[in-house]
């Protein structure tokens, strides 16, 4: 997350995320369900701009007509939150132009949420400690703590929990985002909590080695068989990737869906793939990266 002060106001840019292991290995009590997970958070940027609203009114506008500018859109609900837990009587014009797409597995609304509690905590000169914030995002939705925390971390919990890993050289990734997408809530529904949960271990042996082709042998997503299951269409964009050894060193889907990802040994290895890729017609395709 890139926050910024700019002429009259302040400027972020909140990335995606990617998840290059993700377990569920039960449902909790109260409804929701344990995840444990390592995310990423990679070069792909929604941007929004805020500027004071001295009547107090929190205004959100959005060039995707798609999405909620009410309460509905977690940008609000951050705003809000932040608004009323530090007692700021000020509000905020807030502008948000989106490239990360919607329902597809990269936490676009958690990330626009994450920066807009960062970004007001600047505007609003509160100069709130990062617990507090990490509260806040905690209450507004699963994978918001994360952005206040990467570019990569184990979430447990339901996301809420989220725990900072170092990453010791840059990640490359040829990303695939299908037209359809998914609603995390019926993913979720479908899914049956499995026996023995896998762990997380060899993810972050991985990880620490620094070796792409590790990394990618022990990349596992739980609910991409049910992703696929509801929306079978995206099975085209799973075997299209899996397909472009040696390109990428492994592949998996994001989340819930409906995006998936390739693990590159290097950018250039991930535009060969992406050469390959665009003329598929699977969706929107790009490389992104993230960095140490």
């Amino acid at each position: 997350m890139i926050v910024r002060s700019i002429a009259g106001g302040v400027e972020a840019l909140a990335p995606a995320k990617l998840n290059l292991f993700l377990e569920v290995p039960r449902r909790r009590p109260d409804g929701y369900h344990e995840v444990e997970s390592l995310m990423v958070a990679v070069d792909l940027f929604d941007e929004l701009t805020f500027r004071d609203d001295e009547s107090g009114t929190i205004a959100l506008e959005c060039d995707d007509p798609g999405l909620p500018v009410d309460g509905r859109n977690l940008v609000v609900k951050a705003a809000m939150a932040l608004k009323s837990t530090a007692g700021v009587r000020a509000g905020a014009r807030i502008a948000l132009k989106k490239a990360i797409p919607a329902q597809a597995g990269l936490a676009g609304g958690s990330s626009d949420a994450a920066a807009t509690l960062r970004a007001l905590d600047r505007l609003w000169n509160l100069d709130a400690p990062p617990g507090r914030l990490a509260e806040l995002a905690g209450g507004i939705g699963s994978d918001v703590a994360f952005f206040l925390n990467g570019p990569a971390a184990v979430c447990r919990g339901r996301g809420e929990l989220v725990e900072p890993v170092s990453l010791p050289s840059p990640l490359t990734f040829v990303l695939v985002a299908p037209r359809v997408g998914l609603v995390t809530a019926d993913v979720y529904r479908r899914l049956t909590p499995p026996e023995s949960p896998r762990s997380i271990g060899p993810v972050l042996d991985a990880l620490a080695l620094g070796s792409p082709e590790a990394l990618g042998r022990s990349l596992f997503n739980r609910l991409q068989p049910v992703a696929e299951a509801i929306r079978p269409e995206l099975v085209s964009a799973r075997d299209a990737l899996a397909g472009l050894s040696p390109h990428l060193c492994g592949s998996l889907m994001s989340g819930s869906g409906s995006a998936y990802f390739g693990l590159a040994q290097d950018v250039e290895a991930a535009e060969r793939a992406a050469d390959v890729l665009k003329p598929l017609g699977l969706g929107s395709v790009r490389v992104v990266t993230c960095g140490p």
